[in-house]
């Protein structure tokens, strides 16, 4: 499960116009959309500025923890070369935060008669969001555990850069202290 956000967004909507708050959601989601599918994620859903994204939920993959830890480098990449082309342009600049989880989810259609959308439920997917929103807390652009980092470097992830490990720390609305690796800061 990955997750991926704007830092900001909220500030950023309440001070420019309606208009510019849509396009720029568009091209948040014009670059980050792509690069997620590239690496084998399925978007499940837009949360405003939040895209929740799922790897081997919809296909079974033997690399779903390697794809997803590549999305995040890609992301961030994609991130800067977006926010380049912002300062470029005179505009100021929008980082996203990202997180990504691997672990057992149940897949599935939610809702009732009247609206019904597939989604992922579980542990890992609410793990994943917390950590999302840790990333504001601990300072960093992206952040996963280390028994997904370990998975993913087992299916053959290469990380571009030594990641930086943060064993035992807390984690708002995560039982017990978590191993962290920060995956970019």
């Amino acid at each position: 499960i990955l997750f991926c956000d704007i830092r900001g967004f909220t500030r950023f909507a309440e001070s420019n116009p309606p208009d510019d708050v849509i396009a720029m959601l568009a091209g948040y989601q014009r670059r980050m959309v792509p690069v997620i599918q590239r690496h084998g994620g399925t978007i499940d859903k837009f949360m405003g500025d939040g895209i929740m994204a799922t790897f081997g939920a919809v296909a079974p993959s033997e690399t779903h923890a390697a794809d997803a830890l590549r999305a995040i480098d890609a992301l961030m990449e994609a991130s800067d070369a977006w926010n380049a082309e912002r300062s470029g342009r005179g505009l100021s600049e929008l980082r996203i935060g990202a997180s990504a989880v691997s672990g057992r989810i149940v897949f599935g259609a939610v809702g009732d008669d009247s609206h019904l959308e597939y989604t992922v439920i579980g542990n890992a997917v609410n793990r994943a969001a917390k950590l999302e929103k840790a990333t504001k807390e601990h300072k960093v652009r992206a952040l996963t555990v280390r028994e997904t980092y370990e998975a993913a470097l087992v299916q053959g992830y290469a990380p571009p850069a030594e990641k930086e490990m943060r064993p035992g720390t807390p984690v708002d609305g995560i039982d017990g202290p978590a191993d962290l690796v920060v995956m970019a800061g």
